[in-house]
């Protein structure tokens, strides 16, 4: 699941900058001459393509596969997830609870070593970030990619591989011309939000932090966008509600919203959303459509 599947994908320890590091200069103004998407209607995101709803056979998640069945939808955006390679690529899956690729750690080998090992279930390479933006600014209308910048929790946590991932992964959007078509969603791991948002702020990109965190936590850091756990919400007994973000100006989604009872709440709820993360992308997208 988005966040919380694996001890490879959350972390909320803070941890001391690396004495390396160094973060971009947010205070010029950017000019966004690039293409925009179409408006979808819709705020539906397919968690991992939709791979689950037609089947991880013919359209494995993280798959140009289940990117297409997205964009066939005519849905909000597809979420996928990346991370960096040795070569300094960005590559798309989800890696196993070692946070392994393949077997591989990707911070370790370059992007065809990975590929290189084995092929998806339906026999496609495993995608770079380039090869999704390539299908997406082809076939794409109004979807956009949601990519989810996963944490490395395993054999240590390092955060410096998911903050290069960022990094890559915007110099990679802005050469393909796709800011408008990308949008990124952030581990709770606090540092590697702060580095990533300045990041993606640099490139003109949207990006929402997936802490269960008070809005006043997002304001005071200059974050403009919560995408939550549905546990974390005051309907399944948390402690966050859509109104303690409204009233603080932080659009809000939620993830993963996948049985009956939830996908009729929040279908109910779209209109105040910025989004809906689920793994039956054409379900609640027509659930939402009769309550129109």
């Amino acid at each position: 699941m988005l966040g919380l599947a694996s001890s490879c994908g959350n972390d909320d320890r803070m941890e001391p900058l690396p004495d390396w590091w160094f973060l971009p200069d947010t205070s010029s103004v950017i000019e966004d001459n690039n293409p925009k998407p179409a408006e979808c209607g819709n705020n539906v995101v397919a968690h991992r393509g939709g791979s689950a709803e037609v089947g991880s056979a013919s359209n494995p998640d993280n798959s140009l596969a289940s990117l297409r069945y997205a964009i066939s939808l005519g849905i909000y955006a597809s979420e996928c997830d990346i991370y960096w390679t040795k070569d300094d690529n960005v590559v798309v899956a989800h890696a196993d609870e070692n946070c392994q690729i393949n077997g591989l750690y990707p911070w370790e080998h370059t992007l065809k070593e990975i590929q290189d090992v084995a092929k998806l279930s339906n026999g496609e390479t495993i995608p770079s970030l380039r090869d999704m933006l390539d299908v997406l600014m082809k076939e794409s209308h109004c979807t956009r990619l949601w990519l989810d910048i996963k944490n490395i929790t395993y054999p240590s946590t390092l955060s410096q591989y998911p903050i290069n991932a960022v990094r890559s992964a915007c110099e990679i959007i802005k050469e393909k011309k796709a800011v408008n078509f990308v949008e990124f969603i952030c581990t709770s791991n606090p540092t590697v939000m702060s580095s990533a948002n300045l990041y993606a702020q640099m490139a003109g990109i949207s990006i929402g932090w997936m802490a269960n965190k008070p809005a006043s936590t997002y304001t005071g850091n200059g974050y403009s966008w919560a995408n939550l756990n549905y546990s974390y919400m005051a309907h399944d007994g948390g402690a966050r509600t859509i109104e303690e973000f409204e009233k603080a100006g932080i659009p809000v989604s939620v993830f993963v919203i996948d049985d009956d009872i939830l996908m009729d709440y929040y279908a109910g709820l779209a209109g105040r959303m910025k989004a809906i993360v689920t793994n039956y992308p054409k379900k609640l997208l027509e659930k939402i459509e009769v309550l129109k």
